[in-house]
Order: C-alpha cells, then sequence, then structure tokens
C-alpha cells in the first residue's frame, strides 16, 4: 500500500471513528442530563426559564431551521430539527474533537477534560449567545450552567472512550 494511500485509508479511519465518537457522546450525554437535572433545584430551573425557553442545545435546531426557512415550526418539525440539530452537532463536533485530539495529544489526558471546559464555553458561552440561541452565561443560573458543564465533560469523556476503544 502506497504512503498517500494508508494515509488516505487512516484519515478516513480517523473520521469515522471521530464521527461514531461524537453520535455515541451524544446518546450517553442525553442521559446523563436527564440523571444531573435532578441536581438542579426548581428555583434555580424557574429562574433559567427567565431567562431563556431552553438549553442552548433544545434551542438550537428549531431556532435555525425557523431562519432557514422562515416559518413558524409546529411541535413535529421543532421535534425533527432538535434531531437534525443533535446529529449534526454530534458530527462536527465529533470530527472536531478527533482531529483536535490527533495534533494535541494532550487534550485526551485525564478522558479529555483539557477539551471539555474550553468545549463548553466555546458552545454555551461564545458560539450560542453569539448566534442568538442562548443568552450570555452571565445571565443563565449556576446551576443550569453547571449541569451543561458537566454534559460537555461527559459528552468529551465518552467521545475519548469511544477513540481508546477503536484504538485497542
Amino acid at each position: 500500500m502506497s504512503e498517500m494511500t494508508g494515509r488516505h485509508f487512516m484519515d478516513r479511519k480517523m473520521l469515522v471513528t471521530a464521527a461514531a465518537a461524537g453520535l455515541v457522546a451524544t446518546a450517553f450525554t442525553g442521559v446523563a442530563d436527564r440523571l444531573l437535572d435532578r441536581l438542579v433545584s426548581d428555583e434555580q430551573k424557574r429562574r433559567d426559564r427567565m431567562v431563556r425557553k431552553g438549553t442552548a442545545h433544545e434551542m438550537a435546531g428549531p431556532y435555525f431551521a425557523e431562519k432557514m426557512t422562515g416559518r413558524e415550526l409546529d411541535e413535529k418539525g421543532k421535534k425533527r430539527a432538535k434531531t437534525t440539530f443533535s446529529i449534526a452537532y454530534s458530527l462536527v463536533w465529533g470530527a472536531a474533537y478527533g482531529i483536535i485530539r490527533k495534533k494535541y495529544p494532550q487534550l485526551s489526558r485525564y478522558v479529555g477534560l483539557p477539551f471539555a471546559v474550553p468545549f463548553f464555553f466555546a458552545c454555551d458561552g461564545l458560539l450560542a449567545p453569539l448566534l442568538g440561541v442562548s443568552p450570555i452565561l452571565k445571565k443563565v443560573p449556576w446551576q443550569p450552567s453547571a449541569k451543561e458543564m458537566a454534559n460537555h465533560m461527559a459528552w468529551t469523556a465518552t467521545a475519548e472512550m469511544v477513540h481508546r476503544a477503536v484504538a485497542r
């Protein structure tokens, strides 16, 4: 096998692994989110709903779908948009994590924790407010923000475990 063909195969394998890691991590994070939600007090949930209708992840799919179609979605459309966004998010961030962990292997230490915290701040602290999906973190009550950070940690740890399992 030539060097170019071998490298192409490895890049393809890495991207397939990264996509799978993103999808598995997102599925696991759904479970983690439901468990972590029990730790957020009713008062913090009430305060959170005063500043936003849902988390950035809950709001992004319908928000982008409505912007793209120019019309308001019904409940079925919102559910479909959430699922589509979740899959796209999984694939994009799975690929991003795979590429970044290959270039900077130290980010994969401690089951990806060095990636997870900046990942949270990039998504919930920067991208979501810039895109109009969620308010700035300063406006979101601390317990929901802590839960979302824990979700990003769970996502990254799961993605990292998939990468490690495939590497074995």
